[in-house]
C-alpha cells in the first residue's frame, strides 16, 4: 500500500538534453509545486473531509491496534 511517507522519495524524470533550458526548468518548477501541493493536501487532511464509512474503518481498525 502507498504511503505518504513515500512522496518525497519520488524523483523528477530525466528531461531530454535536446528540450530547451527554459523549457525545462518551467516543467521542473511545476512539477516541483504539485508535489509540494500533493504533499500539503495529503498531510493536512481531517478525518471531517473522510466518508463516514472511512471514518469507520479507521476507528475499527485504531480501536485492534490498541487492544
Amino acid at each position: 500500500m502507498a504511503s505518504i511517507a513515500g512522496l518525497g522519495k519520488i524523483g523528477l524524470p530525466r528531461l531530454s538534453e535536446n528540450m530547451d533550458p527554459e523549457d525545462a526548468r518551467a516543467l521542473r518548477n511545476y512539477l516541483y509545486q504539485m508535489q509540494e501541493q500533493l504533499q500539503y493536501v495529503l498531510c493536512n487532511l481531517d478525518t471531517e473531509n473522510f466518508s463516514e464509512e472511512l471514518r469507520g474503518r479507521f476507528s475499527g481498525s485504531l480501536g485492534k491496534e490498541e487492544t
